[in-house]
């Protein structure tokens, strides 16, 4: 997982939050990113994250085990 963001001065919100993800898994590339996609939306972190600013998964990296 990397998160990267844009931060101003001492207390402001970040700003333009993205985040990749590296899988390990079996399965397919379609199966792990369809997985990912959907945990994307129901993740308690990211969804915490997104009351506040806009949260983008913007890369799945798909490694087959």
């Amino acid at each position: 997982m990397e998160v990267n963001g844009d931060f101003g001065a001492a207390g402001e919100h970040a700003q333009n939050v993205t985040y990749r993800a590296q899988v390990h898994a079996k399965g397919t590339a379609e199966e792990i990113h369809a997985l990912m996609e959907y945990t994307d939306t129901v993740a308690e972190i990211q969804n915490t994250l997104r009351a506040g600013i806009p949260v983008k998964l913007v890369d799945i990296e798909v490694v087959n085990i």
